[in-house]
């Protein structure tokens, strides 16, 4: 594990109760994997399951993990805040079925093209083995603050 706990408030710009990344296990190139437990009293959760707004929203803090923990690695980047993402677009979501309150999630988000202040990612939630959902996003960062 890279990254857990309280550590994840310094490299997104989420706070509770929308923080939807438990842990951060692999950011390597241009793949990077969180972990969520999904908790009953999620804002994303109810009895049909963690809701597309949660998985979407899993998805682009996943990427938003992805740059915060590497603007931190950069040379006199540990006193940078991460900066925000928009989502610009989203194509190609599937729902496969919506993981219950109690799953462990993993999400693994793949960037295909990094262009100035966008990034395309291709992205997945997995549950109990099985792909419960992905999809493609555009995100645009806006410009970090020191």
């Amino acid at each position: 594990m890279l990254v857990s706990g309280i550590e994840i408030l310094e490299l997104i710009p989420q706070r509770p109760p929308m923080v939807m990344v438990d842990n951060l296990v692999l950011c390597e190139g241009p793949k990077t994997a969180t972990t969520l437990k999904i908790s009953d009293d999620n804002i994303f959760a109810s009895e049909n399951g963690f809701s597309v707004p949660g998985i979407l929203e899993t998805m682009a803090q996943t990427a938003a993990l992805r740059t915060g923990f590497l603007l931190k690695r950069q040379p006199g980047g540990e006193n940078k805040k991460a900066p925000i993402g928009v989502i610009g677009s989203i194509k190609n979501f599937k729902l496969y079925f919506q993981p219950a309150a109690g799953n462990e999630i993993i999400t693994i988000v793949e960037v295909q093209y990094e262009i100035m202040q966008a990034t395309i990612v291709s992205a997945r939630v997995e549950a109990e083995g099985k792909l419960a959902a992905e999809a493609e996003m555009q995100i645009f960062l806006t410009e970090s603050e020191s």
